[in-house]
This record gives structure tokens, C-alpha cells and sequence, in this order.
């Protein structure tokens, strides 16, 4: 029988899978929206495990496989483990309360959130990075954990706990805090005693803005027209529990390979971390499935690949901060692990960082798993680059007139402001003016 022919665009994966990975990951790279390391491993053994871009764009150092990257909330299941620990010692038990082990918290609510809740997202407690003020001053300012916990993480409820998934890092950091109390020891030394150390993971740990790590990648955000340091966070009060780590691809691996034993923990509660909750279903804004696809620090799902359907089960999460991303695969079907740690994030409003980091998580899944993968064209200039360039080569009228006759106007009828900004920003005052003049013009 005749073969259909692939969709245009797509590619066989070939035997050389490695050919195919390293090309995805420099086509990738060459956009300019990954910079970071990438590990694909198959049947247990790393297969491509190799750096991109610059780990320092001010000293043009370059990433490698062994750069220290913020992990963001791919730190959840790192949380949830170390809960699963103490479970399995009978420490805690997964129906106890934020009652039962914070005290101060407030009582209306603490006595109805259990352990359960606040691991899948069940917690009802609104996520303090969606308040206005999050990013401008409540992430950057240092707390003491309860304090934090009192005015950050006590809201009114959203939902009733334990009725619908609602993605929250305030539960995540409420379980850091439990995991203090219960054990007596800081949440960063748990996780270095109970996880980091026994794995070997000796490029893994909790993030504190003091420390000096070496090896460590700057963070960039990926603005409109040029790369700008991504902004200051205390990482020990607002990611804490719910994103504070770091880690290596390489070390990220080995966490992959623990997770198929019981050396860190017993069968019948990892299987507990993943297993989707499917008894609840999601909010409008992770998707409104009619069932939740998270276990405890994991999602759990299985992606059918667009052209041939093939399925493949995959356990993963994650992870977004200022000037980081993350994605991390396991297949746990195929034997195979796909981890992309970028330093990279968007400037507020834009998604294209977080897009290609998700895209290229994709093909490198349809590589490893022998299905047909796109590779990304060349980046083309977004409208207000064009527009910018213009401007300076064949002046502010031109561009203007350009713009009437065959620029996207934004959803409100006018232009987008950041071209504006950019030529006041850059002492081009009267372009800049010029711009806003036919903002105005065109959206009264």
C-alpha cells in the first residue's frame, strides 16, 4: 500500500535521532527565543545532553550541559516528595489539615484544606502572583515564612476545597512550611538530605539570592527590541517551596531514574503522586477539562502526536519565573526523558519564549519516540521591529503610511504603545510623539 505523504513541514525522525535533536534545539536557538540546556534520554540512556546560547550576555559565556538553571515550579514534585516521605513514615497523614499543623493560620479554612488539597491545587486559596501588586513589590520584599503565609496565603476561598483544580503556589508554600514544622528542619535541608544528597545531585539546591553557585545562568527577559536583565525576586520568601530550586539537566536525569525505584520512595505512594485526581474538574484558565490531569507535583496525561496519533503517556510539569523557563517529560511507557531548561522569559503580555519552549519539548518527544517532527523556521521580525527599523532608515512618515495601509492594527483599533515608548526611550522624541499622535488618530 502507498504511504500518505507527511503534512508540509513535517520530517521522518530517521534513525539518527541524535542528528534530529541537535538540529530541533540550534533552529530553536537561532530564533533567538531558547537560550538554556536540553537532555533527551532513551531507554535509560542520555542520548543528547548539550547547552544553547549564552549563559552571561554580558561576558558572552556560553550554557552547557552542566549550567545551573532556577527550576521554577518544576520545584513543586521536589515538595511533594519530600510530603510523600514523611507520609510513608507516618509523620503526616494526607487528610490533615493546615489546622492540624499551623496553628496561627486561620481557622474558617484551615480546618477544611487538607495535605491532599494543597498538593493537587484543590486548596481553594486565591494564588497571590495573580494579585496587581505581586510583581512589582511583593515578590521583590524579604518575609519570614509565617508572616508571608498570613498575609499572602490566607485568602477568602475561591471554591470550596477539594470541588475543582485551580493551579496555586500559596498551597505549595503552605506545604514547605508544614514540612518545617513536622521535621524541624528547614525546607532547603530537607530537600538536600532527603533527595539531593542521596541521588548525587550535586549541581541541585534552594535558591537564596546570597549565595554564590557556580556555573549559575543569568536570567533575560525577551523584550520587544532588545534583552534586558530579568527583574529582582526574593526567591526565598514567594517561590520558597513553590519554585525556589535550581538544578543541572544532567541532575534532573538522575531525579528521572529515582522515580522508577524505591529508593526515595515506596511503590504504592509514588504511584499516589502520579495519579491524576480525576474526581475534580479545572478552572476555565487551566483549560476547563471536565477532569483534573494532576497528581501531586505532577501532571499526568497522555499527548496524541497531530499526524500519525500515536500516544504517548507522558508524566510532566512546568516552570515560569522572571527570566526562566522549564518543561520536563517523562515517558514513562517509552523508557525515555525529555528536560529544556531556557534563561530565558517574555516581557509582561508576551508568551513567544514560553511558546518555543513548549514547541521544541514537543518535536524533541516526537523524535526520541520515532514519530514524524517539525523543525521551527527562521524568526521573521514582529511588526513594531519592521515598523522600527523603518523608522530609522526611511523615517517616521514612511513608516506611518506603511502602517495605514498594511499594519495589524491591535484589538482596540490603534497601534501597540511599546514602538512609541521605545523611540522616546531611545532620545527620538518627536517619532515617538508621532506614534502616539496617530494612536490617538486611530482609537479616539
Amino acid at each position: 500500500e502507498k504511504e500518505t505523504p507527511l503534512p508540509k513541514g513535517y520530517r521522518e525522525a530517521g534513525p539518527d535521532k541524535v542528528a534530529a535533536l541537535k538540529e530541533l534545539c540550534e533552529a530553536t536557538a537561532n530564533t533567538g527565543l531558547f537560550s538554556g540546556a536540553v537532555l533527551v534520554a532513551d531507554k535509560g540512556e542520555v542520548i543528547f545532553s548539550e547547552g544553547f546560547g549564552l549563559a552571561n550576555r554580558e561576558w558572552k559565556i556560553p550554557n552547557t550541559a552542566d549550567t545551573k538553571f532556577r527550576l521554577a515550579s518544576v520545584s513543586k514534585q521536589f515538595c511533594t516528595m519530600v510530603i510523600m516521605q514523611l507520609v510513608q513514615e507516618g509523620k503526616l497523614k494526607l487528610d490533615d489539615t493546615i489546622s492540624d499543623h499551623l496553628t496561627y493560620y486561620r481557622k474558617d479554612t484551615g480546618e477544611r484544606i487538607t495535605i491532599h488539597h494543597l498538593m493537587a491545587h484543590q486548596s481553594g486559596i486565591p494564588d497571590f502572583t495573580s494579585s496587581f501588586d505581586y510583581r512589582g513589590t511583593v515578590s521583590r520584599l524579604p518575609f519570614g515564612q509565617d508572616e508571608f503565609i498570613k498575609q499572602h496565603c490566607s485568602g477568602d476561598l475561591a471554591h470550596e476545597p477539594g470541588t475543582i483544580y485551580s493551579y496555586c503556589n500559596a498551597g505549595y508554600i503552605i506545604l514547605g512550611r508544614i514540612i518545617e514544622k513536622v521535621t524541624r528542619r528547614s525546607f532547603e535541608q530537607n530537600i538536600a538530605k532527603r533527595i539531593f544528597e542521596p541521588l548525587g545531585m550535586k549541581n541541585s539546591g534552594y535558591d537564596r539570592n546570597e549565595y554564590v553557585l557556580e556555573k549559575r545562568a543569568s536570567g533575560y527577559d525577551r523584550g520587544p527590541f532588545a534583552y534586558t536583565n530579568a527583574t529582582y525576586m526574593d526567591m526565598d520568601s514567594s517561590p520558597g517551596a513553590a519554585g525556589a530550586l535550581y538544578s543541572t539537566v544532567e541532575d534532573i536525569f538522575l531525579w528521572d531514574r529515582a522515580l522508577y525505584t524505591d529508593k526515595l520512595l515506596k511503590q504504592e505512594f509514588r504511584e499516589l503522586m502520579f495519579t491524576p485526581n480525576r474526581d475534580v474538574p479545572e478552572v476555565k484558565a487551566a483549560g476547563g477539562r471536565a477532569q483534573s490531569r494532576y497528581g501531586y507535583g505532577w501532571q499526568i496525561y497522555t499527548r496524541t502526536h497531530p499526524v500519525t496519533k500515536h500516544r504517548t503517556k507522558v508524566i510532566n510539569h512546568g516552570g515560569a519565573i522572571n527570566g526562566f523557563r522549564a518543561m520536563e517529560n517523562r515517558l514513562v511507557d517509552d523508557d525515555a526523558f525529555v528536560i529544556v531548561l531556557c534563561n530565558q522569559g517574555d516581557a509582561f503580555g508576551s508568551g513567544d519564549v514560553w511558546n518555543a519552549v513548549m514547541t521544541l519539548s514537543a518535536e524533541l518527544i516526537h523524535v526520541v519516540t520515532d514519530q514524524p517532527f517539525r523543525v521551527p523556521g527562521k524568526a521573521r521580525p514582529t511588526q513594531d521591529q519592521r515598523l522600527y527599523a523603518m523608522v530609522k532608515d526611511q523615517g517616521v512618515e514612511t513608516a506611518i503610511e506603511w502602517f495605514k495601509e498594511k499594519g495589524r492594527k491591535a484589538a482596540w483599533g490603534g497601534t501597540t504603545m511599546t514602538l512609541a515608548q521605545q523611540l522616546i526611550k531611545d532620545g527620538n522624541v518627536d517619532d515617538g510623539l508621532r506614534f502616539m499622535e496617530l494612536e490617538i488618530e486611530l482609537s479616539p
